[in-house]
């Protein structure tokens, strides 16, 4: 059993559960009458493996079943999160979303390796550290905008450059949803071997673009600048975070609203035709106020201009939510389970739905379900 894993992801696992427990390693070592405290840092570094008592031994001590640590799936111990969460939402929330989340992400890191497509050993880095101006990161998106041709409109192909000259993959996912309305808006999810990024689905297609390249930015400046773990997803909290999430938000604002599309696509005889700014807004797929604040920022319109563009409501989106996941995850799900290299119910609980919510994501993206309820 414990063959199907490498001793290294079991010790990434056995240090975040005494963690989570509060545990010290000379504390591990006394409970499993270990004679030192090396053996446990051995154990949590991949240097030793360990044996079918000690792991049971493990499961009881630490309060985990032993499916945690053997779990090809988990990303528990090694992955990274930062969050887009509105401050309404509890901690708890977020942990127990954390850890459904990560299910999402071992799943994809394993149907990569699965069709030997991992992430290249060469990561695309912003050349951006914590004392940059907000121009450089408005430069660095312009220029990406560029090297990507993403042309006029960038929202248009951003996710599909993202996966496929980045190599990040994007996952549209449902997140939590209070009573109150507050929401998680996503994530970027680091992994020494790949960054993912989450994005709510169900939030407004302005939000969705915006938070995917601010999240974009950390992916690519992680090992620089490494973020919170948790940041507010508040509009009203935008401007008033750390430096970090203001380069962040700059870098985002720039890589959808690039110079060169509000060159072309604002008439210069009608920047103060909140209806004209409108419609650009709704081309850009960026809402209204995002918009007045680039143009403010680049002294392009007047404050009054800003305050009234700021005030009109989003176009709303005709083509509704995203679908679930993404095309390309979905893809390499449905073969590994055709291949017969993975079952339906293991499938099934990693992306945490039944068979029959299986079979209608297939359905989604017009697959036959290879397996029968």
């Amino acid at each position: 059993m414990l063959n199907k894993i490498s001793h290294k992801l079991i010790g990434y696992r056995v240090k975040a559960a005494r963690e989570a427990k509060g545990w010290t390693q000379d504390q591990l070592t006394q409970g499993l009458g270990l004679n030192d405290r090396q053996s446990v840092s051995d154990i949590e570094n991949g240097k030793r493996a360990l044996k079918p008592e000690e792991m049971l031994n493990l499961s009881d001590l630490l309060d985990r079943d032993i499916e945690f640590f053997i779990d090809p799936f988990a990303v528990a111990g090694e992955a990274q999160f930062n969050w887009r969460v509105d401050p309404g939402v509890p901690e708890d929330s977020l942990d127990g979303f954390e850890l459904k989340a990560g299910q999402w992400i071992g799943l994809l890191r394993w149907l990569r390796e699965q069709r030997d497509s991992r992430a290249s050993v060469l990561k695309r880095a912003l050349r951006l550290s914590a004392q940059s101006a907000y121009e450089d990161a408005q430069e660095r998106a312009e220029s990406l905008v560029v090297e990507l041709d993403l042309g006029v409109i960038p929202a248009e192909t951003l996710i599909d450059k993202v996966e496929r000259e980045l190599d990040i993959p994007v996952l549209f996912v449902d997140t939590v949803d209070t009573a109150d309305g507050h929401s998680i808006s996503g994530a970027t999810c680091h992994l020494e071997e790949m960054g993912v990024i989450l994005i709510n689905r169900n939030e407004s297609e302005a939000r969705r673009f915006f938070d995917l390249a601010h999240e974009l930015f950390h992916a690519l400046t992680w090992d620089a600048m490494k973020p919170d773990h948790r940041e507010s997803n508040s509009l009203e909290d935008r401007n008033k975070g750390k430096r970090i999430e203001q380069l962040a938000n700059s870098f985002a604002a720039a890589l959808l609203m690039p110079l060169a599309s509000l060159d072309r696509l604002i008439d210069q005889d009608r920047t103060n035709d909140i209806a004209h700014l409108r419609e650009v807004a709704a081309l850009l797929r960026v809402a209204p106020v995002t918009l007045a604040w680039r143009l403010y920022n680049l002294k392009r319109i007047d404050h009054d201009t800003r305050r009234n563009l700021s005030q009109e409501k989003q176009r709303p989106s005709v083509s509704g939510p995203p679908k679930r996941f993404s095309a390309t995850f979905v893809k390499m799900l449905h073969e590994a389970l055709e291949n017969g290299r993975l079952s339906a119910r293991k499938a099934a609980k990693a992306v945490g739905l039944g068979l029959g919510g299986l079979t209608e994501l297939f359905a989604q993206y017009d697959f036959a379900a290879p397996f029968e309820l």
